[in-house]
């Protein structure tokens, strides 16, 4: 899958990343979506937020300093809404709830783990999630669920899933049912933006649902 602009005006782009592809430069030398999108624009962009490389979905990005300063108010504000799909392997605790943790990244593996709200490195994440539809294939208990972010931590969602007993598929750092197998394509996808355009403060939303690998077993549903 490659990338692809959904939306571009004078202001603001709203573009997909397709998994495996690093959203700014790296040390891998990779080409990155950023870098992708400044060369067809013929200029530079403003990076709202990020995706983790094995994460695909869609990101918005800002064409003007004025445009990237109304959105990261918005980021601050709790108006710019993320939402994602993923596959988990097992169960969450309920059917719709909340997440809440304390998470703690170690800046020398570049992985987080949940910490006690008593650490003083930990910082608080909050998501939600609704599972979609449940079923189970060879043995494993694999739900669908949607999930909104209350707060922007690094690897937020892998790892709260995880912790609440239910990793994301194909999840090669937290998942340790993956730690071991060859490729695969982490079933988490960033399928939905909504916010407010920089200049007209209209309304915007969009979305695109992911339909390949893991995620085809749910297609058409929810």
């Amino acid at each position: 899958m490659e990338w692809k602009i959904l939306f571009e005006d004078e202001a603001m782009l709203v573009a997909r990343k397709p998994q495996g592809m690093p959203t700014q430069g790296d040390k891998t030398g990779d080409l990155d979506l950023l870098s992708a999108l400044e060369a067809y624009c013929g200029h530079s962009l403003g990076l709202i937020h990020r995706l983790d490389r094995p994460v695909g979905g869609l990101l918005v990005f800002a064409k003007t300093k004025k445009a990237e300063a109304s959105f990261a108010k918005q980021m601050q504000a709790g108006f710019l809404e993320k939402r994602y799909r993923a596959v988990l392997c097992g169960k969450l605790p309920e059917e719709k709830g909340t997440l809440v943790d304390y998470l703690k990244k170690n800046m020398r593996t570049n992985l987080s783990e949940v910490v006690s709200s008593k650490e003083k490195t930990g910082k608080k994440a909050v998501l939600h999630y609704e599972v979609l539809q449940a079923k189970k294939e060879e043995n494993q208990d694999l739900s669908y669920v949607e999930i909104r972010l209350e707060t922007g931590r690094h690897h937020q969602i892998r790892v709260q899933t995880s912790h609440a007993g239910a990793p994301i598929w194909g999840d090669k750092k937290y998942n340790p049912l993956f730690q071991k197998r060859g490729r695969t394509e982490i079933a988490l996808w960033a399928f939905a933006l909504k916010g407010y355009h920089p200049i007209t403060n209209q309304p915007w939303y969009f979305e695109e649902l992911p339909v390949e690998g893991i995620f085809q077993l749910f297609i058409g549903k929810s």
